[in-house]
């Protein structure tokens, strides 16, 4: 006989809408240790009923079966309880079960075994060391049903796609209060990747649509990496009708084919769009794709961008090179328009070069590339009220890595970029510069509901001659959501002798924070930020801020929604409302 906490997932139906007049009824165990009665917990969720009172009766019973259940799977077959209700509140009932556990189940006997090609696998034998029960140890089927799923989990991501247990029992006997454990694992052959069949999508080149693709023939064959693929695919933005699949009855000589079948989505889109930033206000916004321009694969931008506080207008046309997803040439030109706190100022950019991936895997949410551009920079800007024009040209090299689980649920992995650039006046520039700026984050989950995360963004500029040469995109400022969200956007820095805000040579600003999971695609989040922008570390004056949020991890990225306010030099408002989607540093 064989008992699973799945047995506790059968559901209570009873009445969820409909009547004007429901109970909310409150399930509680006591009796028994705090450990047992959390997890039991899980076991009882709240029911809303109607006012009839055979609803609460069948509440009662329906939450009594589900207690039974759970206390048998973790080892207490023989246990009793009583049951009491009262009404706590207006419209909510609290049902509290008094348990007396008995004499739990006792493990008598442990066959555990492994057989196959993968039985002797490093990270295998590990866990068979760890098996999480015990002769004379109380019966807990949970961690059982879990282990024998980490098992599985394993040698499936290995390639070992056939991967079963050829018994799996527990033997329970009620009267005697013992139970023996059969569990004889068999891994199966090990498998590899066979061939690659494309179809679908046929105005792409195939060489394009194998750049998503995060496997290769004889790779070994991990269904995790057939889920990257299709995740990859469908966030291209260019495919819809995605299908990735394995065909195991087709293996030939532990050669598993795979297919992969597309169906294109229109080559060009247009995006109307509204919506509101705390950094740069209300806004709208108009963008044109062409993502398959002369059926090359080559993606043509066009946007427009109105805000209460920047105007930009841009054409960004990219064309993929190499087999590796990111690696691609670039060209780019844009006209943006700024009005801020600190500065206003118009710029006209222009950039072209190339980008490579360095990883080979193809993942989306993992990536690792250098990109090196040569730029064109013409401006017109008022800081500090210094009005000034400059001309630029200047190369730029830049390092990123990223390395998330999931870039749309960015909650345990890390990202890095780096970025160096500099100019002379010996290739037609105002001034002779390099400057450097750094900005990172990293997240690591913190048991099933807690997610900690800290970030930072630094930066160092040599500069000959006054900081006025250089239009404000070049300086360092502070303030903003992915910065110091208590201080308006690019407000903070070094004063100027008129004492407005003019930016810095130096950047120094980091924070952490601390997520609570409420539900499954829902936290609340508690940061602190502090730093500044800045000329010298002898004039360094560090800013703070403290604040709270709402995540909600959408199917888009993330929807970021925070409250900060300053702790040091409070401006008006004393509490700032910054909002965000997706996913961004």
């Amino acid at each position: 006989m064989r008992r699973g906490l799945w047995l506790t997932g059968l559901g209570v139906s009873l009445l969820y809408g409909g009547m004007a007049n429901a109970d909310e009824v409150t399930f509680i165990v006591e009796g028994i240790s705090r450990p047992l009665a959390a997890n039991l917990a899980h076991a009882l969720p709240p029911a809303v009923i109607g006012s009839q009172a055979d609803r609460l009766e069948e509440a009662e019973m329906v939450a009594g079966l589900r207690l039974k259940d759970a206390l048998e799977a973790y080892g207490y077959y023989g246990a009793t309880w009583t049951e009491s209700s009262k009404n706590i509140a207006k419209g909510k009932v609290l049902v509290t079960f008094s348990v007396t556990p008995g004499r739990p189940v006792l493990v008598r006997k442990i066959d555990l075994k492994s057989t196959g090609d993968g039985s002797k696998l490093p990270a295998l034998q590990k866990l068979f060391s760890q098996f999480p029960l015990h002769k004379e140890g109380v019966l807990n089927q949970v961690i059982y049903e879990d282990w024998k799923g980490n098992v599985l989990s394993l040698l499936t991501a290995r390639g070992y796609a056939q991967a079963s247990y050829s018994r799996h029992e527990i033997l329970v006997d009620r009267d005697q209060f013992w139970a023996d454990i059969y569990l004889w694992l068999n891994t199966g052959p090990r498998f590899r990747v066979g061939d690659i069949n494309i179809t679908g999508a046929e105005h792409y080149p195939r060489w394009f649509i194998q750049r998503y693709i995060s496997f290769k023939t004889g790779d070994w064959y991990s269904p995790k990496a057939l889920a990257v693929t299709q995740s990859n695919l469908r966030n291209a933005d260019r495919f819809s009708d995605i299908s990735v699949h394995g065909d195991l009855g087709k293996a030939i000589n532990n050669a598993i084919p795979v297919s992969v079948n597309l169906k294109s989505m229109p080559g060009q889109h247009l995006k109307i769009g509204a919506g509101y930033s705390t950094d740069i206000g209300p806004n709208a916004a108009i963008i044109y794709d062409n993502y398959n321009a002369f059926e090359q694969a080559q993606h043509v931008r066009v946007s427009i961008l109105a805000a209460q506080l920047n105007r930009n207008a841009s054409v960004t046309y990219s064309w993929p090179v190499g087999a590796r997803l990111g690696s691609e040439y670039i060209a780019q030109g844009s006209y943006q328009n700024q009005n801020l706190t600190a500065y206003n100022a118009n710029e006209i950019l222009a950039s072209a070069g190339r980008q490579w991936s360095l990883r080979s895997d193809n993942s989306l949410s993992k990536g690792e590339t250098i990109e090196a551009l040569v730029n064109f920079e013409d401006a017109n800007y008022n800081v500090a009220g210094q009005f000034n024009t400059s001309l630029y040209i200047y190369p730029s090299l830049q390092y990123s890595i990223q390395n998330f689980r999931n870039i749309l649920r960015p909650i345990a992995g890390y990202t890095l970029t780096a970025r160096i650039e500099g100019a002379s006046k010996v290739w037609g520039s105002d001034a002779n510069f390099i400057r450097f700026s750094a900005q990172g984050e990293w997240r690591r989950r913190l048991g099933q509901d807690w997610v900690l995360g800290t970030h930072a963004k630094l930066g160092a500029m040599w500069l000959t001659g006054s900081i006025g040469e250089l239009p404000p995109n070049l300086r360092f400022f502070a303030g903003g959501q992915n910065s110091l969200p208590g201080y308006a956007y690019q407000s903070q820095g070094p004063l100027a002798v008129n004492g407005e805000v003019e930016g810095g040579r130096l950047l120094a600003v980091g924070g952490f924070d601390i997520q609570r999971f409420v539900a499954k695609n829902w936290a609340v989040v508690a940061f602190y930020d502090v730093g500044n922008a800045f000329n010298s570390w002898s004039s360094f004056h560090a800013l703070q801020d403290v604040g709270l949020g709402v995540r909600w991890y959408s199917p888009v990225g993330p929807i970021r929604f925070d409250v900060a306010h300053p702790l040091v030099a409070p401006q008006t408002p004393a509490v700032r409302v910054a909002f965000s989607v997706g996913f961004s540093l």
